[in-house]
């Protein structure tokens, strides 16, 4: 082959049957890889390719002009066609190549051909969502404040990530190499799948909650905890305690934040107030520990800080004060402090709808 820019010299010998020993074993083990199968595929076809080009090239003009004329009228209309093709395809070579040469550009040669993988991470800051696609192709909506790693080409018989924060996963269906999460508590395996996982840090729970498909659950720091989630099921895993829970849950309103709607049913308004300070990029804190557990039912879709508030005060056993963000010395802005503590003239009850 000529154009080689980032193909490995051992592969160019392989390639063209002069390869050595160590040169045939260094290929074969660089087939060994799944991922290198088709590409493998495609550069043979293009080595081939050009060879024949190669020939076209050398072809003999003056030769095959008089053996034309010598043919003319034997089959006139045959040798014109001969002809034309012929020099078609001697015109058609430049072009061609500068076709194989973007090819070989396009496709990131030294990225397919194991040479490095990179580690990748995105992190969403307090107030902010991202949607992005992973190399395997799988759908990510990435809540905020959260932060997610993994690699730009997934080697092996496993498609595996780590997450911080919440996120919600579209797998790209591959039951070769499942896609798995890695969480601080727990491994979530899936193959072609819809999920929602919650997963931050200092949460006294943590969360996977099934749109669709099938997932395995292994527990870190006990390989033999293994739970399997049905669709429209969601797995709590307690932190203080280190025990499962599970049990059926509305999936939509679980992963209805990637649509802007937070709602809520029968909450502890402890997970409300931590759910809102990363929402809006608060820091929301609960003086009153008697409010703690109490149970909350509402939705919010475009509403500010501010309305959200003015709306618990008025529809739950609440009150707070809030402080005004400052300018800091880097140009941007302080977390907005807020307190919130039980009303002293009413009455706690269990909950409240909105």
């Amino acid at each position: 082959m000529e154009i080689h820019e980032n193909i490995p010299e051992f592969l160019l010998a392989y390639l063209s049957g002069q390869a050595d020993i160590e040169q045939e074993k260094l290929a074969k083990q660089w087939l060994d890889y799944p991922e290198n199968a088709e590409l493998f595929r495609q550069l043979t076809q293009i080595n081939s390719l050009v060879s024949d080009l190669g020939m076209l090239n050398r072809f003999d003009v003056q030769k095959g002009r008089q053996q034309v004329l010598h043919k003319y009228k034997a089959n006139r209309v045959k040798v014109v066609l001969s002809w034309i093709q012929r020099v078609a395809a001697i015109l058609f070579i430049p072009v061609l190549l500068s076709g194989v040469w973007f090819f070989l550009k396009q496709n990131e040669l030294s990225k397919e051909l194991n040479v490095l993988t990179v580690n990748q991470e995105v992190i969403t800051q307090p107030g902010t969502k991202s949607h992005l696609f992973l190399p395997d192709s799988t759908e990510v909506w990435l809540n905020s404040s959260s932060v997610l790693h993994f690699p730009s080409v997934f080697r092996g018989n496993e498609r595996r990530i780590s997450l911080q924060g919440e996120a919600i996963f579209k797998v790209f269906k591959n039951k070769q190499k499942p896609f798995i999460v890695s969480t601080s508590a727990m491994d979530i395996e899936a193959v072609g799948t819809e999920f929602n996982v919650s997963s931050y840090s200092g949460d006294l729970k943590l969360s996977t909650t099934l749109a669709e498909g099938k997932v395995k659950i292994t527990d870190k720091a006990d390989a033999s905890k293994v739970i399997f989630l049905n669709p429209g099921k969601q797995v709590t895993y307690n932190t203080s305690n280190k025990t499962y829970k599970t049990e059926n849950v509305r999936v939509e309103d679980v992963i209805a934040w990637r649509d802007g709607i937070l709602i809520f049913n029968e909450t502890p308004f402890y997970e409300v107030v931590a759910k809102l300070g990363r929402w809006f990029n608060a820091d929301i804190q609960i003086s009153d520990k008697e409010i703690a557990n109490y149970r909350f039912t509402g939705t919010f879709t475009s509403e500010s800080l501010d309305q959200v508030l003015d709306l618990l005060t008025m529809s739950t056993p609440i009150t707070y004060t809030s402080s005004k963000r400052e300018i800091l010395s880097d140009k941007t802005y302080s977390k907005q402090e807020i307190k919130i503590w039980c009303k002293p003239t009413r009455k706690l009850i269990k909950k409240e709808k909105i």
